[in-house]
């Protein structure tokens, strides 16, 4: 098999956009890398933010902080501040709370439950919520040591 001019231009040629496309492909992967290390770093700067809704299967501590704001934080330890009315507003962190939803477990807004409020075993009494607010850990530390 004879090979002329035209056969090896074609195979360079090939070659080199071979060649051509794994450099791309290279150059793609170590882009895609540096962006990824790009979001990891804005990720560990920024502070975490709590997921909006309070899911209230998963109810950790709460802590009345004043007679129309309680502070609730899931088992994560994810903060959130709820803002009661009604037979609430004598509550105390040695109240037993609990909710009554409406709907589903989810907590995102005014009226997706009720406050369920029991002194010393007592029948619940039932409160309305008025607001529902995510908050950062640094803001529910200020309101716990208020």
């Amino acid at each position: 098999m004879k090979m002329t001019n035209k056969t090896y231009l074609a195979g360079f040629a090939a070659a080199g956009l071979l060649a051509g496309a794994l450099a791309i492909t290279a150059l793609s992967g170590a882009a895609s890398v540096s962006a990824r290390e790009a979001r990891d770093d804005d990720r560990a700067s920024t502070p975490r933010q709590a997921p909006k809704c309070l899911d209230g299967r998963n109810i950790g501590r709460t802590h009345m902080v004043d007679d129309h704001t309680l502070l609730v934080y899931d088992t994560w330890g994810n903060p959130y501040k709820l803002d009661v009315r009604g037979p609430c507003r004598s509550m105390n962190d040695f109240s037993t709370v609990g909710f009554e939803f409406n709907g589903s477990d989810q907590i995102c807004k005014a009226h997706d439950a009720k406050i369920l409020r029991s002194e010393n075993g007592s029948r619940p009494v039932k409160c309305l919520i008025n607001g529902v607010e995510s908050i950062s850990r640094e803001e529910a530390d200020a309101l716990d040591k208020g």
